[in-house]
């Protein structure tokens, strides 16, 4: 027959000594004391949650185990969180054993939401708020700039982002400043302080000359980076004018910032890489358009030269033949004007007159002589006719003054000019002219040629001299 369970054969091994219930029970509290740590933090569901005269009662497990626990009045009074059943909770606290129930179970110090469950729930509801609302939308990100000339940096100024943000900058684009914005990335004040300054950057970049901003910080848990998924973090970034990079955490890490962002980053410098360009290329590049230039400015140069060519003749032929048109033009008028000159006009009727009384005197005399009269009557006659003459010579002398002095050559010889434009017409008024204009002035020896430059008055002056 084979041995029983705890049965022991009475040859060989000795029985222990008895011990009594409490004794078991001290030797459990011993063990529990030395075996356990002091403070154990331990997730599980909560169940089976009750409260009896202000202590909490509950079982906490998990998919294989259990484990019941314990809140005492004093404890649950201070704790801020007041958990219902099937919530998924950390507890805080110590196991124990108590002798007189005997009973092994977790006494609670603290009981908190489940932070990795909650902080994740909440993150895909307000993926889920934003998504619908368009905010994500690959048609409201900014295009980042080419040739940033100076980028703000927000972040911990005590954090390894910041080290690699600018080792990397002045490695990649020294041109292109930085300026470091320090907030806290972390904590209940962290969120804030990332929104307050993407807005106060953004108002201020055109004062700052801001091209780009970059939100980053390094890797960190859930909970360390729940400032970057705060919805006014995402609000701050989606109002903003200025493009904005987002490197949070590492390339396993999402936060809502960088779904709103206009870019994402998986680390602070590959932010860094995506906004500069790198110096070796942007000096290689610099060559090729010098060079390409070059190549240009000698295409246009020839083809100018080839232009210029035919257009130089053509202007020579045709200022040629535009100065053989003025003088011609000049020769006519100047024969027009000589030709109605008041003097000459004058002196054709002075020698017409001239020739006129010579012929009537001698057409006179011989009619006297053909028919004899008296002495007196002939010689009455002559006087008369004398006389006549002298009168008409003295009508024509005061014409002749009169015409002088009403002559245009007259006035020109006193001081005075005539200008006319390139039509001939006389240039009585300012108005008669424009800017740009080219007139011909005559004066009493010559004529002068000349542009305007600016006209002065609008009307004519009452004491214009009308040659």
């Amino acid at each position: 027959m084979g041995l029983l369970p705890f049965d022991l054969p009475d040859k060989g091994i000795a029985k222990p000594e008895p011990m009594s219930v409490t004794e078991i029970s001290q030797l459990i509290v011993g063990a529990l004391a030395e075996g356990t740590p002091s403070t154990v933090r331990i997730r599980g569901e909560l169940s089976g949650f009750t409260i009896r005269n202000g202590h909490w009662f509950f079982s906490l497990r998990d998919q294989e185990s259990s484990i019941d626990g314990a809140m005492w009045a004093s404890q649950a009074r201070l704790n801020r969180h007041r958990p219902e059943e099937g919530d998924q909770v950390l507890v805080t606290g110590r196991v124990g054993h108590w002798p007189r129930g005997g009973r092994t179970r977790l006494e609670a110090r603290q009981i908190e939401p489940d932070g990795a469950g909650d902080l994740r729930a909440a993150f895909l509801r307000l993926c889920k708020e934003l998504r619908e609302l368009g905010w994500f939308s690959d048609e409201v990100k900014k295009p980042l700039p080419s040739w940033p000339r100076r980028i703000a940096v927000i972040t911990s100024s005590k954090g390894a982002a910041v080290t690699d943000v600018v080792a990397t900058a002045r490695s990649r684009f020294p041109a292109t400043a930085l300026l470091i914005v320090d907030v806290r990335v972390q904590g209940n004040a962290a969120a804030g302080e990332v929104a307050s300054a993407i807005r106060r950057l953004d108002a201020a970049s055109e004062t700052l000359g801001l091209d780009a901003i970059i939100v980053t910080r390094g890797g960190g848990s859930a909970e360390d980076l729940e400032a970057f998924n705060d919805r006014r973090v995402a609000k701050a970034v989606f109002e903003a004018r200025t493009p904005l990079v987002a490197a949070i955490g590492h390339e396993s890490d999402t936060t809502i910032i960088e779904l709103v962002a206009d870019a994402r980053a998986s680390t602070p410098t590959h932010a860094v890489t995506i906004l500069l360009p790198d110096r070796d290329d942007v000096l290689e590049r610099f060559d090729a358009f010098g060079h390409r230039l070059g190549q240009a400015s000698s295409r246009m140069l020839r083809k100018g030269h080839d232009q210029l060519d035919p257009l130089a003749d053509r202007l020579v032929r045709g200022s040629r033949v535009r100065l053989q048109q003025d003088l011609l033009r000049v020769d006519s008028l100047s024969a027009r004007l000589s030709a109605s000159r008041p003097d000459r006009l004058l002196r054709l009727q002075v020698a017409q007159l001239d020739s006129l009384s010579r012929r009537l005197l001698k057409a006179t005399n011989r009619f006297l002589a053909d028919r004899p009269r008296p002495a007196k009557l002939q010689a009455a006659l002559q006087r008369a006719m004398i006389e006549s003459l002298r009168h008409d010579r003295q009508r024509i002398v005061a014409l002749d003054r009169a015409m002088v002095a009403v002559d245009p050559m007259s006035v020109l010889k006193r001081g005075y000019s005539l200008t006319v434009d390139e039509q001939g017409r006389t240039v009585r008024a300012a108005d008669d002219v424009q800017p740009g204009d080219h007139l011909l002035t005559r004066i009493a020896h010559g004529s002068i040629r000349s542009r305007v430059e600016a006209v002065e008055g609008g009307e004519s002056d009452s004491d214009t001299v009308e040659p």
